[in-house]
């Protein structure tokens, strides 16, 4: 009896650690996941030709954007870099969104929403943990 109980607890000890370690190198963060979302739901009708979404959700993207530069961020990706990144999402956000309350033509809607994406993938690729970094290599 005493010998199943010391095999459970430890079982359960080892499966608390490995949750416990994972959790540590998958950590999300909250307003990367939303911003994240409406790009999504807005750049990939664009590119199919679709401006509906941009054009109803343009104040939404720059307002997450906002949220997410604001946010107090996940230890490991309380960096300067990304800070800075943030700064300028939040700052090209309001830009197209700007763009779009002018009613901004297609082209440059288009070349607006495009940047944009790629800098959300300069800032998720700075957050990326260094353990996934160095597996890469």
């Amino acid at each position: 009896m005493r010998n199943t109980l010391n095999k459970t607890l430890i079982a359960a000890a080892i499966f608390f650690a490995a949750t416990f370690v994972y959790a540590q190198k998958s950590t999300e963060w909250k307003e990367k996941e939303t911003f994240h979302d409406v790009m999504a739901k807005t750049f990939h009708p664009m590119e199919e030709g679709n401006l509906k979404p941009i054009i109803a959700r343009a104040s939404e993207l720059s307002d997450k954007a906002k949220a997410w530069a604001s946010a107090m961020p996940p230890k490991q990706f309380d960096k300067p870099v990304i800070k800075e990144l943030l700064g300028k999402l939040s700052t090209e956000s309001k830009a197209l969104a700007d763009l779009v309350a002018a009613k901004g033509d297609e082209a440059a809607i288009k070349k607006s929403l495009h940047a944009l994406h790629e800098r959300f993938h300069e800032v998720a690729g700075a957050c990326s943990t260094d353990e996934h970094k160095k597996d890469k290599k």
